[in-house]
């Protein structure tokens, strides 16, 4: 079990595992010469399916998946009773288990016609083919569109750009393994190869493959499944996935989230070592999926550790509400954002509402376009978040937006490197870029940003306390942006340093800059006029970091290694507690330990190891942290 860690309110986050003894072992192996949905499921005479052995588990079972590429939505019929009656999925040891919501297509492929397409001379062919109407049970994902249900919510001036990503379909084309990319019109098929587009009434493609290579004899996959893991009974609780790849989810926009990778609303499910990938939209959904949807118990409770997610278009791993006291640790989420609708206001590497008691650590955030790193989501409170790397993400929000949160969150002791505004209407010559915060904590009470290393933000500052939504009503009242906290942080390279919404009960000290040019970095909005200030003014008119410091600072980050280097010539701050991280001592400035601070403020140049998050390939039979 892993060691005592402190909640902001100095309560210990409740750990727990599963602690079953399996008393029943079902075996899946597809390729097995034996293999068969009739057989008993045991070693030598397997299932077929893992969805026949979803049929028979009952709690204080278990299946082990062997080797193969399984194309099916396996559909949890029950769930365990408890830590010690738990009912695990799990990929054999050292077996690659695929799960792909997509089927092989080999169809017959000849040039497009009956359209009007502009071509330059010499432009390559076109192709098409049909899809068969068999493949599609229930749901075509080539018929449905990327609108929707609350798509006038929260925006009302779509551009026609967005508008056009929105109407594309749910379906996805897969070349060789790799994505094909969708155009809104078959006239676009004429600019770039690698692309495709869907004809009405979805059971016909028009394509050309990346080199303008000759589909016939190529591997091609389309998605023909809203979702690869699944309960269609909903509220199940004590369930463990373990060490699949989960790919190729035609699922929609959220809300509702309906992930690749889905608890249906259950609780206390673990969800380890998976490699998550390809889904339209979300990788994976914890929670109630709907804000709408009605408080039910038991719920929360989830572990998910050490996953993989990655190339989801609007979110890697997602929960509406009823999460509280789950742990996420030590993944690592990457290239999420590829729908590019980040104004729908879902878009992030994880994304969770109302989330109560969570301990979210450890985490490697990256390579991610028009989203956020991590998204909170309105009346959070307790949450803490730590030990976590951002880098190389581009917003128009912040590397971790914290929203309109009444009740106190920590963040710290997390990395924050080469984070970017981004410009949502690029059909707009003149749009420039907005956002790339480092932190943005939007109408906020009691948020702590602590001990956290904040490098190359350029765009946005390094840390946003704000009032972006001060009429916004939430939990009967509006944000106050009072009793927020900015203290003992690093920041290097960040032109744009602090911005505060206001004055008055918020505090900012001991603090470590680097004395590249500080003239109007520090940002005081309320009340009125908003002062801009240098370090000098910062101090002296609105006593912030009277315990800080200005220094010689350097800085690089090797993203191949997750190794930080870091050097200091110049006075250290002065050290500062932080109650909320019930230390009972002040702690180095930065996310350093006693002993690597203690050589870096003598002048030796220290290395800082980052989160690891997970490796990539599923890691089957890991241990817990401990």
């Amino acid at each position: 079990m892993s060691a005592q860690v402190r909640l902001p309110d100095g309560t210990a986050f409740p750990f727990w595992e599963d602690e079953t003894r399996y008393t029943r072992v079902y075996h899946v192996a597809r390729e097995h010469p034996r293999a068969s949905d009739d057989n008993p499921g045991t070693e030598d005479r397997p299932f077929k399916t893992i969805g026949r052995a979803a049929r028979e588990l009952r709690p204080g079972e278990k299946v082990v998946v062997h080797a193969g590429v399984y194309r099916e939505c396996v559909r949890p019929a029950r769930g365990g009773e408890g830590p010690d009656r738990m009912i695990a999925y799990e990929a054999a040891p050292g077996e690659r288990v695929t799960l792909r919501g997509s089927e092989v297509w080999r169809p017959e492929f000849r040039p497009s016609e009956g359209w009007e397409i502009r071509r330059r001379g010499g432009s390559p062919p076109i192709w098409m083919a049909d899809l068969p109407a068999e493949l599609f049970v229930g749901y075509n994902p080539f018929l449905a569109t990327n609108v929707f249900n609350e798509l006038m919510t929260f925006n009302s001036a779509w551009s026609a750009d967005e508008m056009h990503r929105l109407q594309l379909k749910r379906g996805m084309v897969f070349a060789g393994g790799r994505p094909l990319v969708q155009v809104f019109r078959i006239s676009e098929l004429a600019e770039r190869d690698g692309t495709f587009w869907v004809e009405e009434p979805g059971l016909r493609i028009h394509l050309r493959l990346p080199g303008d290579t000759d589909p016939a004899g190529a591997e091609l996959e389309v998605t023909t499944r809203e979702q690869v893991f699944a309960p269609e009974v909903r509220r199940l609780g004590y369930i463990r996935v373990s060490g699949f790849a989960i790919e190729h989810a035609a699922d929609g926009v959220p809300v509702p989230q309906r992930a690749a990778l889905s608890t249906s609303q259950g609780h206390h499910w673990i969800i380890e070592d998976c490699t998550v990938r390809f889904a339209n939209a979300c990788g994976i959904d914890i929670g109630a999926q709907h804000w709408d949807m009605s408080r039910y118990e038991p719920c929360g409770g989830q572990i998910v550790r050490r996953n993989h997610v990655s190339d989801c278009g609007v979110c890697g791993i997602a929960g509406v509400k009823q999460v509280d006291c789950s742990l996420v640790e030590d993944n690592t989420v990457e290239r999420i954002g590829s729908l590019d609708v980040e104004r729908l206001y879902e878009c992030a590497g994880m994304k969770f509402h109302v989330a109560k008691g969570m301990l979210i650590r450890g985490n490697v955030f990256r390579d991610i376009r028009h989203a956020s790193g991590l998204w909170l989501d309105y009346l959070n409170e307790n949450c803490r978040v730590t030990g976590n790397l951002f880098e190389g993400i581009s917003t128009f929000s912040g590397a971790l937006y914290l929203e309109v949160s009444h009740r106190p969150n920590v963040v710290d002791h997390n990395v924050f490197w080469d984070v970017r505004g981004e410009v949502w209407d690029r059909c707009n010559p003149h749009a420039e870029a907005t956002g790339g915060h480092g932190i943005k904590a939007d109408s906020c009470e009691y948020a702590v940003v602590a001990h956290n290393l904040f490098g190359r933000i350029r765009d946005g500052f390094a840390v946003y306390l704000g009032t972006a939504q001060d009429q916004r009503e939430v939990g009967g009242r509006t944000g106050l942006c009072r009793r927020v906290k900015a203290l003992a942080n690093i920041l290097v390279d960040c032109p744009r340093r602090i911005c505060l919404g206001r004055i008055e009960e918020n505090a900012v000290d001991g603090n470590l800059y680097d004395s590249s040019d500080d003239r109007m970095s520090f940002v005081v909005e309320a009340p009125p006029p908003r002062a801009s200030q240098d370090l000098r003014g910062w101090r002296e008119f609105f006593g912030f970091d009277r315990r800080g410091a200005q220094a010689s600072l350097e800085a690089a980050f090797d993203p191949a290694g997750r190794e930080l280097a870091f050097a200091m010539r110049g006075d250290p701050p002065e050290q500062v507690e932080v109650p909320e991280l019930h230390e009972g001592r002040p702690l180095p400035p930065g996310p350093f330990g006693e002993e690597t601070w203690s050589a870096a403020r003598s002048g030796e140049r220290v290395l800082l190891r980052c989160a690891r998050g997970a490796p990539g390939p599923a890691r089957p039979g890991a241990q817990p942290r401990r």
